[in-house]
This record gives C-alpha cells, sequence and structure tokens, in this order.
C-alpha cells in the first residue's frame, strides 16, 4: 500500500469560546492544511509574480531613469516654443481640475446646488487671497466646522498617518538591509535599480510597492506558512496589476524607445505633428472646463440675484 503524505495542520488563532458548542464541548478554530503539493503550489505562483513584476519594474525604471528624461531634453531644445505652450495648457488645466473637484465635494457635502458651491468656493478664495496677491492654504471643502467632531477627525488622520509612516519605515529599512550599498560589497545593476525604486516609493509613501520590492529580494520560502505566502501573493499581484497598466501608458509614449532610434528628419516631423496634436487636444479640453465654469458662474449670478429680490419682496411687504 502507499503511504499517505503526511499533513500539517496549522491554526489560524487561538480557539475563541464563541466557537465552542454547548452541546458537544468541542471547537471549531479556522485551519489551513499544509502539505508538499499545496505548498509547491503557491510558492510557484509567488516566485512567478515575483519574476513578472522583476520583469515590469526593470521596464519602467529604464524608461523613466534613461528614455523619457533623454527625449524631453531633446524636444525643449527641438521645440522650446511649442513644449512651452503645451506646459501652460497642461498647468492651467491641473488647475481648474482641482478647482472643479472641490466646488463638487462641497456640493455634496454641504448638500447645494453646484452652481452655489462654485459661488461660495471662489468668494472664499478672494478673501483668503494676500496683500501680496499669492493665494493662502485652502480649506477643505469637506471640513466640519464643529469643533468637536473636527477634533475628532484630526485625531484619527494623525493616528492613520503615523501607522503608516510607521510601516513604511518599517518596510523601508528591511528593505535597506538587503539592497543599501554600504551594507552590501557587491551588488548587481539590477539590485541597484531596484534599490533606486525604494527610495522613489519611500518618498511617494507607496507602502505597497515597498513590501513587494522587498519580496521580490525573499526567494526562501521553506519557513513560511501557507497563509503568509497567500498575503504577499495578494500584495504582489496588486501591485503587478497597478505596474502593468503604467507600462501599457508608457507604452504609447512617443519616448519608448527613443536612445535606439534614428533621430532624422521624418522622426522630427512625426514627433512635432504629435505635439501640435497634443496642444490642440489641450486647448480644446482647456475651453470645455472654461466653459463649464463660466455656466457654473452664470447660473449662481443668477440664483443670487433672485434671492436679492425675492428679499427686497419680503421687506415691502403685501
Amino acid at each position: 500500500m502507499m503511504k499517505r503524505e503526511k499533513l500539517t495542520v496549522r491554526s489560524f488563532h487561538k480557539p475563541s469560546p464563541s466557537f465552542h458548542s454547548s452541546k458537544t464541548g468541542s471547537s471549531f478554530p479556522l485551519v489551513c492544511v499544509d502539505n508538499k503539493t499545496i505548498r509547491r503550489s503557491w510558492e510557484t505562483h509567488y516566485m512567478n509574480l515575483q519574476d513578472r513584476l522583476e520583469e515590469v519594474q526593470t521596464k519602467l525604471h529604464h524608461f523613466m531613469v534613461y528614455e523619457k528624461p533623454t527625449y524631453t531634453k531633446w524636444v525643449e531644445s527641438t521645440f522650446p516654443k511649442e513644449t512651452a505652450e503645451l506646459k501652460k495648457i497642461e498647468s492651467a488645466i491641473a488647475d481648474i481640475k482641482q478647482l472643479i473637484f472641490e466646488i463638487e465635494i462641497d456640493s455634496l457635502f454641504h448638500n447645494r446646488g453646484i452652481a452655489l458651491s462654485c459661488h461660495f468656493l471662489l468668494q472664499k478664495r478672494k478673501k483668503k487671497k494676500g496683500d501680496n496677491g499669492r493665494e493662502e492654504i485652502r480649506e477643505d471643502p469637506t471640513e466640519d466646522h464643529s469643533p468637536t467632531d473636527q477634533g475628532l477627525s484630526a485625531h484619527k488622520e494623525r493616528n492613520r498617518k503615523a501607522s503608516h509612516e510607521t510601516k513604511l519605515k518599517t518596510a523601508f529599512r528591511a528593505i535597506a538591509r538587503l539592497l543599501h550599498p554600504d551594507a552590501n560589497h557587491e551588488i548587481s545593476p539590477e539590485k541597484m535599480e531596484r534599490w533606486y525604486a525604494a527610495q522613489m516609493a519611500y518618498k511617494a509613501k507607496d507602502l505597497e510597492l515597498l513590501e513587494s520590492l522587498y519580496y521580490l529580494e525573499e526567494k526562501q520560502l521553506d519557513s513560511l506558512p501557507i497563509a503568509l505566502i497567500q498575503k504577499r501573493i495578494a500584495i504582489l499581484d496588486k501591485t503587478l496589476h497597478k505596474k502593468t497598466k503604467e507600462l501599457e501608458r508608457c507604452l504609447g509614449h512617443p519616448a519608448w524607445g527613443f536612445s535606439q532610434l534614428q533621430v532624422d528628419e521624418q522622426y522630427t516631423k512625426k514627433i512635432k505633428s504629435w505635439i501640435d496634436e497634443k496642444i490642440r487636444e489641450k486647448k480644446k479640453e482647456l475651453f470645455l472646463l472654461n466653459k463649464k465654469m463660466k455656466r457654473w458662474k452664470q447660473e449662481a449670478k443668477w440664483i443670487m440675484a433672485k434671492k436679492k429680490g425675492d428679499k427686497k419682496l419680503k421687506k415691502r411687504g403685501p
């Protein structure tokens, strides 16, 4: 007869009194069955995710550090007027989008029309401008002016940020021990790239990416329980999905593969056409955003005039 493979049962938590049956007196803790076949399957999946994420991360790093800066420098020197115009339009779009976002949040939070929220926020901005014309720090449109609620929400936010910062520092220290040049006498170019990526992730406060970069360095899984491997797989999978989407956007950028291209007259004309088309698209977007703001302002003006008229009628009486 064939010998059965021995199973290792790992409890996820200690049995709680709430799990005890009143009739039998037995308990039913959640368990993870750990045998060689199951473990091998999860470990293979984990290693595959590591390899795929490492490949995507390497391509992204090469594009962001080498390809895009070289392309940007060439474009700005070749088309200085067009690139300056494009930057100016994109900056204006970003500002107006931020304002629209604040207006929409204010409208939802205070349960009033978009036009009125637009009016009150613009009035608030005018009041907050200093003598030198610079705009001071804006209030959060969702902010509650109740001192008690404000204090509680601020306390919760501080605790959340402190917890996130602690996790960030812990993950960064762990990866620094593996990748920092001072801690490693011999470090490969791939690991150096990963170290730069870890620094960027720490600055961006991207905890998932930091943890994923740490998991890329860990190849020994024998001592890890399956539950922990599954948890790490979930983090790696989420990071891989996010980074793959980012890579797909980069593939459509004209800077992709720029260092390997032969920059000739035909390529220069192609990029000039691309920039001109981009400027037209951004101008159209800016026009539509300004049109939306103009409509809200006109609607707010009409509402405020109607309110003033109603007040005058009330003062006159019947």
